[in-house]
């Protein structure tokens, strides 16, 4: 569950809340806390949500012909 998937709604006027800030949370690292805030009320509510899942980079192919890198120093 993401932070867009599910809107908050604010507590006074049940409209949609604007999602303004994720940091991350002080004790947890799989978790972010997440503030919303309503213009129209001036109110703001922080949620701790799961962090989302880390996207991995993609792999970067070799050169044609080059030789398969070793670690630094292996072998030796």
């Amino acid at each position: 569950m993401n932070a867009q998937a599910q809107p908050a709604h604010c507590p006074k006027c049940r409209t949609v809340m604007i999602h303004v800030a994720v940091t991350p949370h002080p004790v947890v690292t799989n978790m972010h806390r997440n503030t919303f805030v309503c213009y129209g009320c001036n109110q703001t509510r922080t949620y701790m949500l799961p962090a989302a899942e880390p996207v991995a980079a993609p792999a970067v192919a070799a050169p044609a012909g080059a030789a398969p890198s070793t670690a630094a120093g292996a072998g030796r």
